[in-house]
């Protein structure tokens, strides 16, 4: 048996081996989440142990895997290859990595049906469960990895800002309703991207014709929140305004400072960051710390000062967890 402090225990959203006490006697299993409950259970023992395992990652992984099988997280490993790998630091639950990703392909996929109204009763409720997830995990959450989804860009980016942009609001004290309209102008503020034919990213990659069709997503985006989804011009300037520079060096319309919207400030930042933890830059980052470096180093010429430093101070800075790291 091999002691294990209650400081490695608790700083896990799952538990990856039996825990036992001191005389031996089984207290909790394998792949179960650390309610509060359990933490504290953890807490009122002095000296805790687990068994010395002589198994491999893969097979301990693929332990708890089954166990999240038996209690419904997790139905079964094609919809794990169907939305994307799962991020095994997460301090979200496997079972809402799974539909948060889920229902924001399924809401995307009814908006391009021309289905407006239903598609944003959908996007409202990931909203709100973002929102009520992040308050669930929020003291739990020492590192960005630790909130990070994965998956196909194009439907995680969204997910990631929003995620991101509301930790940042609730750090820079923004009020609930603030706070639910920052959540939803994250999740729609590339929405514009519908109106572009492929998968597209990267700037630097393209064609002069693609980047001319590329920045106009942010009008798109913005004529589509207001016009079809019937949405405020608080969440409609986002999508407008995400890409634009504190410098007025950014696009479409090249304005700067207060001209750019609080709401807009904050996406930025998160937007940002999420793209370069993604590989979605052409910039080399192979770590979440690299990356708040390159957002340091970009500073308050292209970002607001307020949540540029609220957000790197947000969290630890010594997340040098690589992203393979991450992948169940």
């Amino acid at each position: 048996m091999i002691i294990v402090s209650s400081e490695e225990i608790i700083s896990q959203k799952i538990l990856p081996y039996d825990l036992y006490d001191e005389k031996g006697t089984k207290i909790l299993d394998a792949g179960e989440i650390l309610t509060p409950g359990k933490i504290l259970l953890v807490r009122n023992h002095e000296v805790l142990y687990r068994k010395e395992e002589k198994n491999d990652n893969k097979k301990e992984e693929a332990k708890i895997i089954k166990k999240y099988s038996k209690n419904n997280y997790i139905e079964n490993q094609e919809e794990i290859k169907k939305y994307g790998p799962l991020n095994k630091k997460s301090k979200i639950d496997f079972q809402t990595q799974i539909e948060l990703k889920s229902n924001y392909i399924n809401a995307m996929s009814v908006f391009n049906q021309s289905d407006v109204m239903r598609a944003k009763s959908m996007i409202l409720e990931i909203r709100d469960k973002i929102i009520k997830d992040s308050q669930l995990i929020r003291k739990n959450v020492q590192f960005f990895s630790e909130l990070k989804l994965l998956g196909e860009h194009k439907n995680i980016h969204p997910l990631n800002t929003a995620i991101f942009s509301v930790f940042l609001a609730n750090k820079l004290e923004y009020n609930e309703v603030q706070i639910m309209e920052i959540a939803l102008g994250a999740l729609l503020h590339d929405i514009g991207k519908i109106e572009l034919h492929g998968e597209v990213s990267d700037i630097s990659k393209m064609t002069k014709d693609e980047e001319i069709a590329y920045r106009k997503h942010p009008l798109a985006g913005h004529r589509l929140i207001k016009t079809e989804l019937k949405l405020s011009e608080n969440i409609a300037r986002v999508a407008l305004q995400h890409h634009e520079k504190m410098d007025g060096t950014g696009w479409p319309y090249g304005i700067s400072s207060t001209m750019i919207s609080e709401y807009a400030q904050i996406i930025a930042v998160c937007n940002h960051f999420d793209n370069m933890t993604s590989s979605a830059t052409n910039l080399e980052i192979s770590n979440f710390r690299e990356a708040l470096r390159a957002l340091l180093k970009a500073g308050s010429k292209t970002f607001s000062p307020k949540p540029l430093y609220a957000f790197v101070h947000m969290l630890s800075y010594g997340d040098t967890t690589s992203f393979e790291e991450l992948k169940f």
